[in-house]
């Protein structure tokens, strides 16, 4: 047959936009594993994190509550005070199991994440303090949102559209076929553009629309509409991105400056309850100014591991958003979690 009108290539063509656009949405189901194992891994360094402070915290109660003991055993301390820290260690203590918890959910999660088997999978993890993000210049160049994997599928599935609009206008012109008449081609071709050139509406040898108008017509009509349909849909991928990255680099901006303030708030909340601790085994202040300043440095520390979880998570966001990272060698794919069987 001779594609004389483009039918078949149009086809053809949309064919291997549409073939492109299974393999962007694998890119696109990839990348999306891969920024959720990030997030998980940071995840179980929060918890670790966690449980630190947890422990931490408790050891810092119980040192104190030896102290009351024998402040208590020599008349200088009343029941009440003891029972208060008594009570302080034990919800404490109480609060490390649900930590636990979270992080052996958190890690089971990773290994499905990476189809290992959780009961022999470990995480050789650490603190998120450790993890450095890449640093993000200013004025990255719009052509990174390229990278993005979603906008290429959009961009694919508008290019088959596009063909497809074209093979369904083609669909409405004959179909020559080759035949054996005289040996190389048919009567109707030959006679095509002659005198006679009506005989194509008249031969039974071609392929003839006519008496398929309506229905090659809706064809047409439902090509459009695809057509338009895919466009909007790329315009959407396309600013949704815009709008993912913009979201991303507020976030991981914000969240950065506010670890390096809340890190200052740990330091200044460790020393008072440092002081504290040496004031009150000296007898110049009293057990609430110590509860006061411990209860303090906990929730300033467990702010901190969140403040810096939100920022990570916003940093793989930002990967995500570009389609890959930002940098030639620095991107986040360089940050995979360190895995023990």
């Amino acid at each position: 047959m001779i594609d004389f009108w483009g039918k078949n290539r149009a086809t053809l063509m949309a064919a291997e936009e549409s073939a492109s656009v299974s393999r962007y949405n694998r890119e696109v189901v990839t990348l999306t594993t891969i920024v959720t194992v990030a997030n998980t891994y940071f995840q179980i360094l929060a918890s670790q994190d966690q449980l630190r402070v947890a422990r931490r915290n408790l050891a810092a109660a119980e040192r104190i509550l030896t102290l009351i003991k024998q402040q208590f055993n020599g008349g200088t301390a009343s029941q009440l005070e003891l029972s208060q820290q008594e009570a302080l260690v034990a919800t404490v203590r109480a609060s490390i199991p649900p930590l636990q918890v979270t992080l052996e959910q958190n890690i089971a999660t990773l290994a499905l994440l990476v189809a290992r088997a959780p009961a022999n999978f470990n995480v050789a993890g650490g603190t998120a303090s450790q993890i450095a993000v890449p640093r993000v210049t200013p004025g990255m160049p719009s052509e990174l949102l390229y990278q993005r994997p979603d906008v290429r599928q959009a961009e694919a599935q508008l290019a088959s559209s596009n063909f497809s609009v074209e093979a369904a206008r083609a669909a409405f012109f004959p179909q020559i076929q080759l035949t054996a008449q005289t040996g190389v081609q048919s009567a109707a071709l030959a006679s095509l553009f002659g005198p006679g050139a009506w005989f194509y509406t008249l031969s039974s040898g071609l392929t003839q629309p006519l008496f398929d108008g309506f229905l090659l017509e809706s064809q047409l009509k439902q090509a459009k509409g695809v057509q338009l349909q895919n466009l909007q849909a790329y315009r959407k991928a396309v600013l949704s991105a815009f709008a993912d990255v913009e979201k991303a680099l507020v976030a991981l901006a914000k969240y950065t400056l506010q670890e390096r303030l809340q890190a200052e708030a740990v330091a200044a909340s460790r020393k008072a309850f440092d002081v504290s601790e040496t004031q009150f085994r000296g007898g110049t202040v009293n057990l609430l100014t110590v509860l006061q300043t411990q209860q303090t440095l906990f929730t300033a520390e467990n702010t901190l591991v969140q403040v810096r979880l939100l920022k990570l998570l916003a940093a793989s966001s930002l990967f995500q958003a570009l389609g890959g990272g930002w940098t030639p060698g620095g991107t986040l794919a360089s940050l995979e979690p360190p895995v023990q069987n």
